[in-house]
């Protein structure tokens, strides 16, 4: 959550020359509602089945950068699908970035909503620990200081064939 996938996502696309789908985008095109809406007046539970199902419909994608949910590897068996379908980049960002990114963006994160710096604090630490061990199955794991050209050249070389 706030790592930049979306941001990191069309500048890897562009590089490669491939198009970019963002899943956030995409289900609240289908549902007609934000993301925070989908949560608020669906619950969790539907959300995740529905990003679930639209992770599956990406099967048949080819030269494709699809920016996933935070929470998307971490459900079902999300992680094993992507892997099994594309290459995966963990966007590893520093704690106290997303705290910035996220305190100015609250409103739009439901998981995150009414919840004071404290709070804030404590849960996304929370959040990562348990999410870093789905993440860590990445094919890449990129911390977002390091440069943004570096990790596309990895990227490149990879699904190249030149590494």
């Amino acid at each position: 959550m706030a790592s930049g996938k979306t941001h990191f996502g069309k500048k890897l696309a562009a590089a490669l020359d491939f198009d970019f789908m963002d899943m956030d985008e995409s289900m609240e095109a289908l549902e007609k509602l934000t993301v925070a809406e989908i949560f608020d007046q669906k619950g969790e539970a539907y959300f995740r089945n529905l990003e679930k199902e639209i992770l599956e419909q990406t099967a048949h994608l080819k030269n494709t950068v699809i920016a996933t949910g935070g929470g998307t590897p971490c459900f079902f068996n999300n992680m094993n699908f992507i892997l099994q379908n594309g290459y995966s980049i963990w966007l590893d960002t520093p704690i106290a970035i997303l705290e910035k990114r996220i305190a100015t963006a609250t409103g739009k994160r439901p998981l995150l909503m009414n919840l004071d710096a404290a709070a804030l604090t404590h849960k996304i630490r929370v959040q990562l620990q348990e999410r870093n061990p789905f993440y860590s199955k990445a094919n890449l794991h990129w911390l977002t200081t390091d440069s943004e050209e570096n990790c596309i050249a990895l990227v490149h070389a990879k699904i190249s064939g030149t590494s």
